[in-house]
């Protein structure tokens, strides 16, 4: 279940954190320019795993209920949720490639997709039916 614009619910949202499929949520400030680089990265990588996580932006500014729930002491931070339970979690500014390599074994396996923009590979054209 997607999340369009920030919105949601407090039932939809905690369905998502306790449901099978992981999901990683984006803890973030208005005020915190290290958010603003991080906003990018979370975007990116949101497309490379829509089919296999969801992302989700929390502001602890408009939701700091959510923010003390899970025990946020600064921003950026990213916890990585699945079935109620905090698998993973990212502080700061964490380099996008380090944090792929961190999110990929908990990404529902079979469905990590390609970035949209990218073409398939050499295989994957010849193997198409």
């Amino acid at each position: 279940m997607p999340f369009k614009d920030g919105s949601y619910d407090d039932a939809e949202f905690w369905d998502q954190v306790r449901s099978d499929t992981p999901t990683l949520l984006g803890f973030w400030n208005h005020d915190c320019a290290p958010c603003k680089v991080k906003a990018t990265v979370f975007e990116r990588h949101g497309k490379r795993f829509k089919r296999s996580m969801e992302f989700v932006a929390v502001s602890v500014y408009d939701r700091p209920d959510i923010a003390q729930r899970f025990g946020l002491s600064s921003t950026p931070t990213f916890i990585v949720t699945r079935r109620g339970k905090a698998l993973r979690h990212f502080y700061g500014v964490v380099h996008e490639r380090i944090m792929a390599e961190h999110l990929e074994p908990l990404a529902l396996p079979t469905l990590v997709a390609a970035a949209e923009d990218e073409k398939p590979g050499l295989l994957a054209r010849l193997f198409r039916h």
